[in-house]
C-alpha cells in the first residue's frame, strides 16, 4: 500500500508521515527534499520555492519503484501519484498561526497557508486527483492523530473527507480583526 500523507505547512506532515512510515516499516519518501536534490523549482518567492510540479511528480514516480510507501509533501494533493489512500493533515487557523509564527513564516505566507487551509484547498486538490481520500486534524497529541490514522487504516469509512469545517474559527478571527481596526 502506498499513501499520501498531504496538508498545508504547518499541519504537522513530516512528522505524522516518518511516524507512519517507521510503525509499518514502510519507505519514506519526502517531497521537499525531491524538489532540493534534483533543483525542481522555477524560482523562489517570499523565502518559498516555487516548484515544477510535473517533474516533481515524475520524479516521485520514478522513486516509487517499490510497494508500500509513506510519501510527505504539501504538493501531494497537486500531483496524480500512484497512493492507495491519502491523508490530509488538518489545523485550525490559530494553531496553524502560531505554527508558522514559530517557523518565522512572514505575515504574508502565514495569511496565505491559513486561507489555503480555510478554503479547503488541499481537501478539494486531493479529491480531483485521488479516490480514497481521508482527513483528520492535528489539533491534538501525535498519539491520537496516530490512533485517528490506524483508524483509517482498519476502516474504510473512517475521517471520509469533507466534514471538517473552519467556519466558526474564521468567524471569530474575524471578529477580532474588526474590533482591532
Amino acid at each position: 500500500m502506498n499513501i499520501l500523507i498531504t496538508g498545508v505547512p504547518g499541519t504537522g506532515k513530516s512528522t505524522i508521515a516518518r511516524r507512519l512510515a517507521k510503525k509499518l516499516k514502510y519507505h519514506y519518501i519526502d517531497l521537499n527534499k525531491i524538489v532540493k536534490e534534483e533543483q525542481l523549482w522555477e524560482y523562489e518567492e517570499d523565502g518559498a520555492l516555487v516548484v515544477d510540479v510535473d517533474a516533481l511528480e515524475g520524479a516521485v514516480k520514478e522513486r516509487m519503484g517499490w510497494k508500500n510507501c509513506v510519501i510527505d509533501g504539501h504538493l501531494g494533493c497537486d500531483m496524480k501519484l500512484p497512493v492507495d489512500l491519502v491523508i490530509i493533515l488538518r489545523a485550525s487557523p490559530e494553531v496553524l498561526k502560531r505554527r508558522l509564527s514559530k517557523r518565522k513564516y512572514s505575515d504574508r505566507k502565514i495569511t496565505s497557508n491559513i486561507l489555503c487551509e480555510a478554503l479547503d484547498y488541499c481537501t478539494i486538490k486531493a479529491e480531483e486527483n485521488y479516490d480514497d481520500v481521508r482527513e483528520i486534524t492535528t489539533n491534538k497529541s501525535i498519539s491520537k492523530i496516530m490512533g485517528d490514522i490506524e483508524e483509517i487504516l482498519k476502516d474504510e469509512l473512517a475521517f471520509k473527507a469533507g466534514k471538517i469545517s473552519w467556519k466558526q474559527e474564521l468567524e471569530k478571527l474575524a471578529q477580532r480583526a474588526a474590533e482591532l481596526s
